[in-house]
């Protein structure tokens, strides 16, 4: 069981690892590490250099460019969210939007691989491009430094990106709608001692775009500016993925909304959802619509950050799971309707490498799922290897249709076309 105080416990760790081992295991670390070694692995932690920046609201080619010693996502990276846009005339383009912390930020923050939020953009969604933005560091968004109360000042973390116009606010080109967490000031109850616990009581809000890059906040309708806030009985609620349900005629457009929140009762996460017309006004669905497993199994501590995706009838979660050793893997539940899932297999579907000394041989987690033209799709997830707190951002392939069986992308494959409009 994860109780708030094993949690700031682990994050206190975390945080005096990452002050002494962040920087050096940033640079350039694919020369360090065999071929083997370094399978799957797409972005690292990037303190220094320099970053091509869009000219203009819509601009798909980045230009210029800006140096920095001290770029947002120096010291470790955490969750994404990968789109991908096609054009019959320019070709490809995704986007990853993730989240990061450097090195200088905040230490009595919670150390979640949460801080700020970038960009970066690629033509084949294996090599990318760090774009940087207006913010400090080089970020996209950062803590909010404008409302004293907002729920998030102290840091933020990306949960999902949507390109749309909704019943509210309408755009005939499409917004880019961002659902992403952060936290205030506020501090995790029952910590121990020393440990880094401020921001800790997270809440979930929106922010709108029209390039992706510049980011404006939608006001939820909490005091604290949030969309979803944590309900009695839940340390916080984060890492939000928002999904549109079928619809037909005149019926009303509707979402679902899934998160995660450290349930006190139970001392562990758990998988909630709720309900929306417009993407900015959400009601709690009843209960947590998935949740830890049995004693011994894979998921016994609980079930976090998660992406959902179609095949074919059904829906698949692939959800971050924690068993009662605090290992991280990735497990697979299905849907017919979103609300209902029963899990698939009693165990992972996607492991950390057992290759010795691998990037992620020691927790794969926060997985995002991109499924391909060809019945194929590509698993994005964010690795941890021996180093500890240093977090990197990975990608496995399907093998075939089978979205239960993966391979690690490496060097010399050779990329194939085909892919998922965003």
């Amino acid at each position: 069981r994860l109780s708030p105080s094993d949690m700031t416990s682990s994050m206190h760790t975390r945080a005096c690892a990452l002050s002494f081992l962040a920087t050096a295991a940033a640079l350039n670390v694919q020369s360090r590490l065999t071929t083997a070694q370094r399978a799957g692995l797409l972005l690292s932690p990037q303190p220094a250099g320099v970053r091509k920046v869009l000219p203009g609201a819509g601009a798909p080619v980045p230009r210029g460019g800006v140096e920095s010693d001290d770029w947002w996502d120096g010291a470790t990276l955490g969750s994404c969210v990968v789109r991908r846009f096609t054009d019959e005339m320019a070709g490809d383009r995704w986007m990853l939007w993730y989240s990061g912390r450097s090195a200088s930020f905040d230490s009595d923050v919670v150390p979640l691989a949460t801080g700020a939020v970038g960009l970066a953009q690629s033509t084949d969604g294996v090599v990318w491009e760090r774009l940087a933005g207006d913010e400090a560091g080089g970020a996209c968004l950062v803590p909010n430094e404008d409302e004293w109360w907002g729920f998030d000042t102290s840091h933020v973390g990306v949960g999902d990106v949507h390109v749309m116009s909704s019943r509210v606010i309408q755009n005939g080109l499409g917004l880019y709608w961002m659902f992403y967490f952060g936290g205030d000031g506020e501090e995790l109850a029952n910590a121990p001692a020393g440990a880094p616990t401020r921001g800790g009581r997270m809440s979930i809000g929106v922010a709108l775009s029209n390039d992706g890059v510049h980011w404006g906040r939608v006001e939820g309708e909490h005091p604290s500016g949030a969309a979803l806030e944590p309900a009695e009985g839940e340390s916080f609620v984060g890492w939000p993925q928002a999904l549109r349900l079928p619809s037909s005629g005149d019926q009303e457009e509707s979402w679902l909304l899934y998160y995660h929140a450290l349930d006190e009762a139970s001392g562990r996460f758990a998988i909630g959802s709720a309900v929306s017309s417009d993407c900015v006004k959400w009601t709690r669905r009843d209960g947590y619509c998935l949740t830890a497993g049995p004693e011994g199994s894979f998921d016994a501590g609980g079930v976090s950050a998660r992406c959902v995706v179609r095949k074919g009838a059904e829906l698949l979660m692939f959800y971050e799971a924690v068993d009662a050793a605090r290992s991280h893997t990735i497990g697979l539940a299905r849907s017919a309707d979103g609300v209902s899932w029963e899990r698939i297999g009693a165990g992972p579907v996607f492991s950390p490498s057992a290759e010795p000394g691998a990037w992620d041989g020691v927790a794969v987690a926060r997985p995002w799922v991109v499924p391909m033209d060809d019945g194929s799709a590509r698993l994005y997830y964010v690795g941890r290897g021996a180093e500890g707190a240093v977090q990197r951002i990975g990608m496995a392939r399907s093998e075939g249709n089978d979205w239960t069986r993966w391979t690690r992308w490496a060097e010399e494959e050779e990329e194939e076309p085909g892919g998922e409009s965003a």
